[in-house]
């Protein structure tokens, strides 16, 4: 950020018209103190044109001469980012309509560099209660949400594997389920013989052979799907916008790639089952319950073939 610069008197009659008491109020005084603090601190009139902010920073379109100042400009006027600078002008809007304070989180992405805002506002009233302005502060909070965001990825996340867990699945059935993303098709799977893969060559193997699963998965299906590791070997797909005749041929090509893939010298073996929801009324669970069962009987096939 650049230290406040630019002229430094008060327009009067911008003072006058929002009927302060005083009007010789000694604005770089004020500005000397508030610019020493780490936040941006602004104020506006009741037009949305700043009268006076403690620091410039890198997404406003200024110049560093002293002639050039931010009073009596828009964020539309100012902001580089004309999306968020929109979103700063609708709710000054509706913080002068409502006279209710707001505080949010913008994402920035100015010369290549990614930055979150935290962006607090609330009316100032004159002391017959009428709103003469808007009192703003913005803080950087990129460290904080880019944590945030790691750690709700830790939570929805398999480790092992890198595909979503059980835990994300329940908030994608609770939230993502749209009349516009059917038919959506359901394709379970789980790897064949862990068991025995695990007891003749050691848990590590298994790992492994979990691991590999996993990316033929994500090989295949890429952006496709979205894949959930539901514990141990099984793993569960989810297309929307795709029906039985499409999920069916996915099927098909993971078989292929699947007779290509060998771990420690063991062919990867996976049986899949698949069930298509048309509309809304079929419910999800029951969905994936008929996927699961027409997966498990492949699987005891595939065991009566080997006995």
């Amino acid at each position: 950020m650049t230290n406040f610069g630019g002229d430094k008197t008060m327009d009067v009659g911008l003072l006058e018209e929002m009927d302060f008491d005083n009007a010789n109020i000694d604005w770089e005084f004020i500005e000397t103190i508030l610019k020493e603090l780490p936040s941006n601190i602004y104020f506006k009139d009741t037009q949305c044109r700043y009268l006076f902010c403690t620091h410039y920073w890198n997404h406003i379109v200024h110049d560093d001469t002293e002639a050039w100042s931010i009073r009596g400009k828009t964020d539309m006027e100012i902001r580089k980012d004309k999306e968020n600078a929109r979103k700063a002008y609708e709710e000054d809007k509706k913080l002068l309509k409502t006279g209710i304070g707001c505080k949010y989180v913008i994402e920035t992405c100015i010369d290549g560099v990614t930055e979150f805002l935290e962006i607090i506002k609330n009316p100032v009233k004159n002391k017959d209660g009428r709103i003469i302005g808007i009192v703003g502060l913005i803080n950087i909070v990129t460290d904080r949400i880019k944590l945030q965001k790691q750690l709700e990825a830790y939570a929805q996340t398999d480790i092992m594997t890198g595909l979503f867990n059980r835990r994300y699945l329940e908030y994608w059935e609770e939230n993502e389920i749209k009349p516009q993303y059917f038919p959506i098709s359901i394709i379970a799977a789980d790897c064949d013989r862990l068991k025995h893969t695990n007891d003749t060559y050691g848990h590590h193997v298994g790992d492994e052979m979990i691991r590999s699963a996993a990316q033929l998965l994500k090989d295949v299906l890429a952006d496709q799907a979205v894949m959930f590791r539901m514990g141990g070997d099984e793993f569960l797909m989810i297309l929307t916008n795709t029906d039985e005749i499409q999920v069916q041929n996915i099927v098909d090509r993971l078989r292929e790639k699947m007779k290509q893939t060998y771990v420690k010298g063991i062919p990867l073996s996976i049986s899949f089952g698949v069930c298509t929801m048309k509309d809304m009324i079929t419910d999800i669970e029951n969905a994936i319950y008929i996927a699961d069962k027409r997966m498990y009987r492949e699987k005891e096939e595939k065991s009566m073939l080997k006995q």
